[in-house]
């Protein structure tokens, strides 16, 4: 329920209680996969509620998605129930190892899909997670099992010391909270200050944003907008969201595009203003999608996101599996494999770093932070959220946001074809935003901040260390497993 109805995040305290009791009166049966068989279903039912609405831009994918994840889910479940037999011990020690390293390993591999992790749930409640700026979506995953596991060994033997297990819930729960609202009242570190305008379109992305004919009057009417934006509050950053030009730039030789001529006209008329626009580019046959960063130099610069869409924009493992380019998912007027490949973390302008963040890399945590250099800066985000329409997703979409500018401590812009944008401050505290599908401009002064977060500095480390034993535990659980079967032959 807390990625169906974010205001119910409590309940994901509670969520795995169910799950534990049927791992435990299933541990011993006949039948060693019976626990998967259920908890596939679980984790069906968990995916379906969590995303139905993917399916309103592509319900093929939709669909592969939500099944291959609850397959993944249901084998790790099932596989820290195996451990744990086993090597008989209690169920903590194979779970926090397994699940925390499955779901580091998740945000790397060619399926990265790390909606669900568990540290996700308390997306809209920025407050309770303050802490995140040391262990980063990763921590909270730590804290949601430990909590579980707890109450549901206070359910199974109510009896047995009931007042020291209540007294250590109360302080699992209670200290991080109490640390979270110490870290919010934390005044910030601010080197500076500067002003923004971003430009939300509002271009329905079925009906006008990706028709091929209308792109010549989108862009006239942007360029419109962004001129009087430009006149009007002579802004020192002006932002405008994803794939605002669908038309390829070729980055070698950019000024062959009439669009990005423009841009330059526009630099040019106000040379105070950086410009930060969401583009398609390529270099020779290589596709990107882009963010373009136009500042006081005469060279460009493109960032190319990097995290992207499993099925949308890139076929999974296609180094290995090249034939199914052919069975490529369509969205967005685009249909094939994205490059990947990317040049540089961040965009420098006049000593203040800013670190572009396109779209569905909003969700991977690490990725975001580890780019956040130890210099006076903040983090933009362009997305175009329209696909979903009046569904959850943007909604949840749009609080993964709080949480990256917690992770990093910094200031937080995010522009979006069709709302939510907004300016989120570095304790994840939204400052202003534009309403959901209506055309809007937002100005204001965002903050710069120098200090790199302890998770900015080391990253996701508690994923990678699980990850590492994990691995170690599931081939020591292998061999032990393959050397009883042999002497059980023997005999």
């Amino acid at each position: 329920m807390p990625f169906c109805v974010p205001q119910l995040f409590p309940l994901i305290f509670f969520a795995w209680i169910p799950l534990l009791w049927l791992e435990e009166k299933t541990i011993n049966h006949h039948n060693p996969y019976l626990l998967f068989n259920y908890s596939f279903l679980s984790f069906l039912v968990w995916n379906i509620l969590a995303y139905w609405w993917v399916g309103k831009a592509q319900i093929t994918g939709v669909i592969l998605i939500i099944l291959i994840n609850s397959l993944l889910l249901a084998l790790i479940f099932w596989m820290i129930s195996r451990s744990r037999k086993h090597l008989k011990i209690q169920i903590l020690f194979p779970f926090l190892l397994i699940w925390l390293g499955f779901e580091y390993f998740d945000t790397w591999w060619d399926l990265a899909w790390p909606w669900l992790n568990l540290g996700n749930a308390f997306a809209s409640a920025p407050k309770w997670v303050q802490w995140y700026e040391f262990t980063g979506t990763r921590g909270g995953s730590l804290w949601v099992i430990l909590i579980n596991i707890g109450l549901y060994s206070i359910i199974k033997n109510p009896k047995n010391r009931i007042a020291l297990n209540s007294v250590r819930m109360i302080l699992l729960i209670g200290i991080p909270l109490l640390y979270s609202v110490f870290l919010y009242h934390q005044k910030e570190n601010v080197t500076g200050f500067k002003s923004f305008a971003l430009i939300q379109p509002n271009l329905d992305p079925y009906t006008e944003k990706f028709i091929p004919e209308y792109e010549g009057k989108h862009f006239a009417d942007f360029m419109t907008t962004a001129d009087s934006v430009c006149s009007s509050h002579h802004p020192d950053f002006l932002f405008a969201p994803e794939t605002v030009i669908l038309t390829s730039i070729d980055e070698n030789q950019p000024m062959q595009s009439s669009y990005y001529s423009r841009l330059l006209d526009l630099k040019k008329k106000y040379p105070k203003t950086k410009i930060l626009i969401g583009t398609h580019s390529n270099i020779e046959s290589a596709s990107f999608n882009s963010a373009l960063f136009l500042t006081d130099t005469i060279a460009p610069e493109f960032y190319h996101k990097t995290k992207l869409v499993p099925l949308f924009e890139r076929v999974p493992f296609d180094k290995y599996l090249s034939f199914l380019k052919d069975y490529s998912l369509e969205i967005g007027g685009y249909q094939g494999t994205y490059s990947s490949k990317n040049y540089i973390d961040y965009f420098l302008s006049d000593s203040i770093a800013l670190v572009p963040v396109v779209c569905f890399e909003s969700i991977f945590g690490d990725y975001c932070a580890q780019r956040v250099p130890e210099m006076p800066g903040f983090l933009c985000m362009i997305t175009n959220d329209g696909w979903w329409k009046t569904t959850p997703g943007y909604k949840h979409h749009f609080n993964f946001s709080r949480l990256r500018a917690i992770e990093t401590r910094r200031d937080y812009i995010r522009v979006a074809n069709n709302g939510i944008s907004a300016y989120i401050n570095s304790k994840g505290t939204i400052v202003a935003k534009t309403m959901w599908w209506e055309k809007s401009v937002l100005t204001g002064e965002l903050k710069l901040i120098k200090e790199k977060t302890f998770y900015s500095e080391h990253g996701d480390y508690i994923g990678r260390v699980c990850l590492f034993i994990a691995t170690l535990l599931l081939i020591f659980v292998k061999i032990r497993v393959t050397t009883q079967s042999n002497v059980t032959k023997r005999s």
